[in-house]
């Protein structure tokens, strides 16, 4: 995660991890694979407004299929 505030920023907006896929699962995108033979949740990348109604998603299908910090930045910049 700290790599993702780095590379974005974190004065405008709060990052949250969700190691457990909580925020997957309440979404309805919860999903498992297996990496070097352990389970481990898929990426997930959400982003929510102020009244918390789910404004961007982005699911991967592979471990490494992440949202681009790009696309992050765009999501929350049309929040406004």
């Amino acid at each position: 995660m700290a790599q993702w505030e780095e590379k974005l920023g974190h004065e405008d907006f709060i990052f949250l991890a969700d190691p457990m896929g909580w925020a997957c699962s309440q979404y309805g995108v919860a999903q498992q694979l297996v990496v070097h033979n352990e389970w481990v949740n898929v990426p997930g990348a959400f982003v929510t407004d102020a009244e918390g109604v789910l404004r961007y998603q982005d699911v991967g299908t592979a471990f490494n299929d992440r949202a681009k910090p790009e696309e992050l930045v765009w999501a929350v910049g049309a929040l406004d």
